[in-house]
């Protein structure tokens, strides 16, 4: 492995070993063997599958694709390549509808088909599936003789079948709809006065 990292960095021997902690006798020793042939095993071959990389779509755990080195004569056999899946469009389109169904999560539709959540997403935004509306957005222009701190008052609408009714003191409430605004404001000054 550290002869191979030596020939990928680019460094001198000597910078690479000291780098690396390693002895440049040794390391020159197995940068001849292995460009001589002596040694036929393959490190790379013995390395556990998940420390492999693996180019898949799939959210299930996959064997790599290829190896990084041809097979030879005494290491152990090539695992085979998992089939990768494609999808049509229709497929796709369908998948992603799942996940607008009423109690239907991203996460578990993905999971079902066995593919990987942010698959899904990229194929809800390629056919225009948004999770929730988008808010629309308007300027707000306070007129320069309204308070500042009174103006947000004015932009809660009433609940359906309630009535808002404006206290002396500034203050907003809402009554049930056909309430006398002034037995509102004398129910809440009594209450107010009580505590």
């Amino acid at each position: 492995m550290h002869v191979e990292a030596l020939n990928w960095s680019g460094m001198e021997l000597r910078a690479h070993a000291a780098a690396m902690q390693l002895s440049p006798h040794s390391l020159r020793k197995w940068r001849d063997r292995l460009a001589a042939s002596e040694v036929t095993i393959d490190w790379r071959a013995h390395f556990h599958p998940s420390a492999r990389p693996a180019v898949s779509t799939s959210a299930r755990n996959s064997r790599p694709e290829r190896r990084l080195t041809a097979a030879k004569i005494g290491d152990p056999a090539t695992p085979p390549a998992p089939v990768r899946r494609f999808f049509s469009d229709e497929e796709k389109l369908a998948i992603a509808k799942e996940t607008e169904l009423p109690g239907a999560k991203v996460s578990a539709v993905a999971c079902k088909h066995g593919i990987v959540t942010g698959l899904l997403f990229r194929w809800r935004a390629q056919f225009g599936i948004a999770q929730k509306k988008r808010s629309k957005l308007a300027r707000v222009v306070l007129p320069d003789d309204m308070p500042t701190a009174r103006a947000p008052r004015d932009f809660v609408r009433p609940p359906e079948g309630m009535v808002a009714v404006d206290l002396v003191d500034g203050r907003r409430v809402f009554a049930p709809a056909g309430s006398d605004p002034d037995a509102v404001r004398a129910e809440i000054e009594s209450k107010e006065t009580a505590q």
